[in-house]
């Protein structure tokens, strides 16, 4: 199923927005720097770069040669590697998947902890297409999509760096990955956005209205 992106958000810290809209600077942290942090589960993931989960219901352990035996409610296996490598940049995303109409979304003002201000973009596709240039000029491969959000609880089965547990829902991210050799950011400018975004404070997006027009990205 294709899917319409309505809009682009990217909040952040009024310096760090600002200097997006003016320079169209792009800072593309590790997974790894996302696996490590601990930030109250808003950027940071310790189900980032994990490769599998199994969920086991409750049951019972027995070792006979340790003489143990013990109930347990519920097991969560996780298989991942010590270091996962590539880079991730995101953005809030209004969109047909994550939303089944857009134009009736509801913003989760759990958002506004990432900073005081907002790029909204106006143009998806041009935004979108300045960046696959400048990554396809580094030679960087890369891959860009929505994420997918999964109960962790329940879940069983591979898991891909475009799913997140479903406590991050309300963040409706789409991501570009980049691959990368080395666990560090990757930073680069793309030009002025002032001809296809505009800078807000973020709890001006709160009252956001959209109109129905479809913006193809």
């Amino acid at each position: 199923m294709t899917h319409y992106i309505q809009m682009f958000l990217k909040f952040g810290q009024e310096e760090h927005i600002m200097d997006l809209y003016k320079n169209g600077t792009i800072y593309i942290n590790p997974i790894q720097y996302f696996r490590i942090l601990e930030d109250n589960e808003l950027r940071g993931d310790k189900y980032e770069g994990i490769s599998k989960i199994t969920n086991i219901p409750g049951g019972v352990i027995e070792n006979k040669e340790l003489n143990i035996k013990a109930n347990f409610v519920h097991l969560e296996l996780r298989e991942s590697y010590k270091e996962v490598v590539g880079n991730i940049y995101s953005l809030y995303c209004i969109s047909s998947f994550g939303f089944p109409n857009p134009l009736d979304y509801k913003f989760d003002e759990r958002n506004l902890r990432f900073g005081s201000h907002c790029l909204m973009i106006k143009d998806n596709k041009a935004f979108l297409n300045l960046i696959e240039k400048k990554l396809k000029s580094l030679n960087l491969r890369f891959r860009h999509d929505f994420v997918e959000y999964y109960d962790r609880q329940t879940y069983n089965g591979k898991v891909t760096l475009f799913q997140k547990p479903k406590e991050f829902q309300y963040q409706q991210e789409f991501r570009f990955y980049v691959e990368n050799k080395t666990i560090e950011p990757i930073v680069f400018q793309i030009g002025s956005l002032k001809g296809i975004a505009k800078v807000f404070q973020s709890d001006a997006i709160t009252t956001l209205e959209l109109r129905s027009k479809k913006k193809i990205a």
